[in-house]
């Protein structure tokens, strides 16, 4: 019997066409003693505004515009593509946006920044799954479910990627400007970074990345529709590379991307031009999160 599939992220999600930073390194297990905000602020989105936001800069975490089922996403570190992987609960789940102000205490800030990247990540998914237990009143559980998938594979005629040389890079950054614009190819970047950078849509950068980070960025694309990617390429070193590709015009995501060029295919295209690798569409067993109750928080 299969196993399901549950993937954890290091990832800040800040709207489509911001920068992104994937650092490797494994995710560690739940600790105990998970740390807890000091204090957090939680309020209905303002209806006229359209910012979207999720935003860990120092002590602080913050939301624009975020509904509780993109809320649990981040928690649990689903796929950040789609929401396919929650479900249940009553109807306004998906649908009433809330911002959070939260911010962690002297102590545990400085507990925490001494920590690598993935591992402050990873606590701060608990200190929000913590908190939407306390403020939503969330409880769920997991169940198995048969979903498309994508499995990422090399092609039949080999890998296109550069393997990275080099010493290891000086670990990137975690914090954005906020209220920044897009990136664009010449945004000043953290000497040494290292990861994958979406330079809006339509063009990305790896530096020592993993097919492993490739695969959780690719299934954030709208052409993907939703899909988990697996990684099946059996490889297991870092690599550099450029990718390009023509967005999809059928897709709305209000973010215009790379200009039009006849001369560059679609994204699954230059995949496996570009990078020697492409996806299969299947199913497979992924484990999913079920909503058995919530409620709307009062504000504060």
């Amino acid at each position: 019997m299969r196993k399901p599939v549950s993937r954890r992220r290091t990832r800040l999600l800040l709207g489509a066409s911001w920068l992104i930073l994937i650092l490797p390194g494994a995710i560690p297990a739940q600790t105990a003693a998970a740390p807890a905000f000091d204090v957090a602020t939680i309020k209905p989105t303002d209806p006229n505004s359209s910012r979207r936001s999720l935003m860990l800069s120092g002590e602080k975490f913050e939301t624009e515009g975020q509904t509780l089922k993109s809320l649990i996403v981040f928690a649990y570190g689903l796929n950040a593509g789609t929401e396919q992987q929650v479900s249940g609960g009553p109807a306004w789940v998906g649908s009433a946006m809330f911002d959070i102000d939260a911010k962690q205490d002297a102590e545990t800030f400085a507990k925490l920044k001494i920590l690598a990247p993935e591992m402050r990540m990873e606590q701060v998914r608990l200190m929000l799954r913590q908190l939407l237990e306390e403020r939503f009143k969330l409880k769920i559980h997991h169940e198995t479910k048969e979903l498309p998938v994508y499995a990422l594979t090399v092609v039949k005629s080999g890998s296109k990627l550069t393997p990275s040389a080099g010493l290891p890079p000086t670990p990137a950054t975690d914090k954005p400007a906020a209220g920044a614009g897009p990136p664009d190819a010449n945004r000043k970047l953290p000497p040494g970074w290292n990861g994958i950078r979406l330079m809006g849509r339509g063009q990305m950068e790896g530096k020592r990345a993993t097919t492993a980070m490739l695969s959780s960025v690719f299934d954030s694309q709208p052409e993907i529709g939703g899909r988990l990617i697996l990684d099946k390429t059996g490889l297991t070193g870092k690599y550099d590379f450029t990718l390009k590709w023509t967005p999809d015009a059928g897709i709305a995501t209000g973010d215009a991307g790379a200009p039009a060029d006849p001369s560059v295919p679609g994204l699954f295209t230059a995949m496996q031009e570009q990078l020697g690798l492409k996806l299969d569409a299947t199913k497979g067993p992924v484990d999913t999160i079920v909503i058995d109750s919530a409620e709307k928080p009062s504000e504060n």
